[in-house]
């Protein structure tokens, strides 16, 4: 029953967030699966940081693909996003943690503008 209604609090807070908190928390899910996967590959544990880097680049994709084209600022996201995705994937096949280390920085830096996105646009409104 416990993990239940914790799993019904998970979803409605998840359904209470704007769009904004939203891309927020998906950066801050990618950035946690790269940072995962450098552990495990630092660990030799290659399986599990495939995975991690697999689930990071789904997340890159899905907001890739969330972009509204009719914004000029959607197609230089476009290609970021696309950046990212590719380099995730040669990071992952050569279990390359120098450049899963940079990448983690750039991720970083989107969540930290997203967040502060979000934040101006609560005031503005």
């Amino acid at each position: 029953m416990q993990a239940n209604l914790y799993q019904q609090y998970k979803t409605q807070s998840l359904e209470t967030l704007t769009k904004g908190e939203i891309v927020v928390k998906l950066f801050e899910e990618a950035s946690k699966q790269v940072s995962t996967a450098i552990f495990f590959t630092n660990r030799g544990e290659s399986v599990k940081a495939y995975n991690c880097i697999a689930k990071a680049q789904k997340i890159i994709s899905t907001l890739n693909f969330s972009l509204d084209m009719k914004y000029a600022i959607s197609l230089e996201l476009n290609d970021m996003y696309l950046f990212l995705f590719n380099q995730l994937g040669v990071a992952n096949a050569n279990q390359d943690v120098a450049l899963m280390k940079e990448l983690l920085v750039i991720i970083d830096e989107f969540k930290v503008t997203f967040r502060q996105a979000e934040k101006l646009a609560r005031i503005n409104k």
